[in-house]
């Protein structure tokens, strides 16, 4: 079989085509998600993407829909995640109904809530006010933490020695530097043509381009009616470690050792006709 991760981030595995516009490793093809794929029509038997959609603008999804169609073979599979509104939106009604009874530990479990429903699509610089927060987060609601968003929330837990300037450039990934001297030749001309308004416009717009910021967000019914109008097949939202993609548990995408990566997601899939 020919399998496509597509904005597979630093989660991908060798048997599958894994492409990302900031490859995590050697053997990654840089792409951005938001173009046509770089492959020609019916190459592959399954498409899969991750925590990809959301970062598109509403008015790319389709075209990013259109180019895995047009990738699949005939009655191949698209496997797309995205974070679940609804259920997002579902806990943060709950914690809000907790906090308002006063509950045990409910005031930390809705602050977090509204973060994870609102952080990542307003958020004008890295981490926005979610990574500070689970920097600093108490014990007490770390297991909360964990269970909505999985192993993700651990990284900030662990103690890191921090680095220096040289190190960071060192780390960036092929084409980083480059990118940060564009970013810094832009700012440098917002500040000199628009001063301090000038470049705070310059790093909010550049940032919220950058990847990192949602801008959008699906529930069940709207990924559905989105990959319909894509002309996709048998639509259906999926577990994690079920998919019409042969033996799809095996690669530890969604799931390892049947503990979910990312518990706040939906996983949906459809049929190339």
């Amino acid at each position: 079989m020919k399998l496509l991760n597509i904005g597979c981030g630093a989660s991908y595995h060798p048997a599958w085509v894994n492409i990302d516009v900031q490859p995590a490793a050697p053997g990654i093809l840089r792409h951005d998600a938001a173009k046509p794929l770089p492959f020609p029509d019916g190459s592959f038997d399954a498409c899969y993407s991750s925590h990809v959609l959301e970062h598109l603008r509403l008015e790319d999804a389709p075209l990013f829909l259109t180019e895995t169609r047009r990738v699949l073979k005939p009655g191949g599979v698209l496997r797309v995640v995205v974070p679940d509104l609804e259920g997002i939106a579902r806990a943060y009604l709950g914690a809000l109904q907790d906090a308002l009874a006063s509950a045990e530990g409910a005031e930390q479990r809705y602050r977090w809530m509204s973060l994870e429903l609102l952080d990542q699509l307003v958020r004008n610089a890295s981490g926005g006010r979610m990574g500070p927060c689970l920097e600093k987060a108490p014990a007490e609601v770390r297991d909360f933490i964990a269970a909505r968003i999985g192993k993700e929330a651990e990284r900030f837990w662990e103690a890191k020695p921090s680095a220096g300037m040289l190190q960071k450039f060192a780390e960036l990934p092929p084409g980083g530097i480059s990118d940060r001297l564009r970013y810094l030749l832009v700012c440098g001309s917002a500040r000199l043509l628009g001063g301090k308004r000038g470049l705070r416009a310059a790093r909010e717009g550049w940032f919220r381009t950058s990847g990192e910021a949602h801008l959008w967000m699906y529930d069940r019914f709207s990924l559905k009616r989105l990959l319909e109008e894509a002309a996709f097949q048998e639509v259906a939202v999926c577990a994690p470690e079920l998919s019409r993609i042969p033996g799809f548990a095996c690669y530890g995408l969604d799931s390892v050792d049947g503990v979910v990566r990312k518990p706040d997601s939906l996983f949906m899939e459809g049929v190339s006709p």
